[in-house]
């Protein structure tokens, strides 16, 4: 929030209807920036037509503009802004998004128990970029969204599959030779290729599909995919576990996943007719930040996945993959109730900073706010876990205690992304790659350290102490800054 009122300059702003309207209803400063906002003027707006520095700036001036006129109670409320297909009241459907990386991580993770680690190495790389990907993707859209620019947000997001396929081809074309030039595999193949493709363009045509509120046809999509993850429950086995893409009588089980991919593209493209140019290009400050979402999301992606990188890079011959796969699938799926607890904030912290007389006051309140949320979320997140524990260990027979601390790490892991997903909410998205990247940096350093000999429990153990200094930190930081008023940028 601007501690001084905006000041103009030479380009000094007339004082509209909806900036003396703004100012003349509202007894607070703070009331009259969410007024402003709640018409669609937020801080490009302000920035653009009004030369002030952002929308508080903007509600400071209009208060000094109109000092001498009466203020009075608003005849009626504020113009509600277009209904954009995003939030949580707008699907039924929208408490399902965490099956945004649902299958394509059950399928990448379930590839590990086959001999060859090159081609499992390949798969789980291509996830964590296609998921870091997903990241600055979405960013982007959302500032369409924000800009209420919906065509243009259709238009991106139809051009970013499009860009997003064509790069996945190129690296994956040069991952796939560079292995069979530089080791010994005889299992990468053109099959590689098309999952490593087919990853990207359905985690892409996914979250195309989130953005534009088109949740239901993602679960139409998805329905291949789950019948062939039943037909492979039904031999004992789990999420299309592909022994080799070129492995004879396994090609059904391709089949099965190229037609979930279809559909999510098919639909992601009907989901964004009426794409059109921008009405104003984004500040350039908007793709710095998308790059900043891309590596925060990598890091994430390393920090879920890492026990099936430590065992593809110790191969102490130990396999955990379907407990990973199964310990980290109420992790994915809670990352729905995430994002409706986020939606709840944003609405939370706008009706906090209107009836808030104080900043203390307005502090205080979005601290307890915020507790209330990881709670729920943390509760939900065990619920999710207890829940697929027990259907999974009657399903397949699970005695493994290493299933057991992967739970209880995914559990600590999930806060703790949950708390960095609230900082990045709140503009601290720096402060937020610092902590996540340190987390990276020590599983990387034990992973350097560790040989044969270290076996995957011990792995997993340091997993969930580097998770539970990150929750730590994190809680303190959310603490710190959930009382500092934010405003849409």
């Amino acid at each position: 929030m601007s501690r001084t009122p905006f000041v103009p300059g030479p380009r000094r702003p007339a004082l509209s209807p909806e900036l003396a309207d703004a100012a003349t209803t509202s007894m607070h400063p703070a009331e009259v920036a969410v007024t402003l906002e709640s018409v669609g003027i937020n801080d490009r707006v302000a920035r653009e037509r009004f030369g002030a520095r952002d929308v508080f700036a903007l509600a400071g001036y209009a208060g000094v503009a109109t000092a001498g006129r009466p203020r009075t109670e608003p005849v009626a409320d504020p113009p509600p802004a277009p209904a954009l297909p995003h939030g949580p009241g707008s699907s039924p459907w929208f408490h399902l998004r965490g099956l945004l990386y649902a299958i394509p991580a059950l399928v990448a993770l379930s590839l590990l128990p086959a001999g060859d680690h090159v081609e499992s190495g390949l798969l789980i790389g291509g996830l964590a970029l296609s998921w870091a990907l997903g990241y600055g993707v979405s960013y982007v859209a959302w500032s369409y969204l924000g800009a209420l620019d919906v065509p243009a947000a259709r238009r991106f997001l139809r051009r970013a599959i499009a860009a997003g396929a064509a790069l996945a081809t190129v690296v994956a074309v040069v991952a796939v030779f560079g292995s069979l030039v530089w080791t010994m595999t005889m299992q990468v193949t053109l099959g590689t290729v098309a999952l490593l493709v087919g990853q990207t363009v359905y985690l892409l045509s996914a979250a195309t599909l989130l953005m534009t509120g088109n949740e239901a046809r993602l679960l139409v999509a998805l329905v291949p995919a789950a019948v062939g993850a039943l037909l492979n429950a039904v031999d004992g086995e789990i999420a299309a576990p592909i022994a080799g893409p070129s492995e004879p009588g396994r090609g059904w089980e391709l089949g099965w996943l190229a037609a979930t991919v279809l559909l999510a593209l098919v639909f992601a493209v009907l989901a964004t007719r009426g794409a059109a140019r921008p009405r104003q290009p984004l500040p350039r400050t908007t793709f710095v930040n998308a790059v900043l979402q891309v590596a925060y999301g990598l890091m994430v992606a390393v920090l879920v996945l890492y026990p099936a990188l430590f065992e593809l890079a110790v191969s102490n011959y130990d396999s955990l993959p379907l407990s990973v796969t199964l310990a980290a699938l109420p992790l994915v799926l809670g990352m729905g109730v995430a994002e409706t607890l986020l939606h709840d904030h944003r609405a939370a912290a706008a009706r906090l900073l209107a009836g808030s007389r104080t900043t203390a006051e307005f502090a205080r309140r979005m601290r307890r706010a915020m507790l209330r949320a990881h709670l729920q979320f943390t509760a939900a997140l065990a619920a999710i876990t207890v829940a697929l524990g027990g259907l999974s260990a009657a399903l397949f027979d699970l005695d493994d205690i290493r299933y057991v601390v992967l739970g209880v790490d995914y559990l600590i892991l999930g806060t703790a992304v949950f708390s960095g997903m609230v900082l990045n909410l709140l503009g601290r998205i720096e402060t937020v790659l610092r902590t996540t990247g340190a987390a990276v940096a020590a599983l990387l350093a034990f992973q350097l350290v560790a040989d044969h000999d270290v076996d995957d429990v011990t792995a997993i153990i340091w997993q969930g102490a580097v998770a539970t200094v990150l929750l730590v930190v994190h809680a303190v930081l959310v603490r710190r800054h959930a009382g500092t008023p934010v405003h849409h940028r």
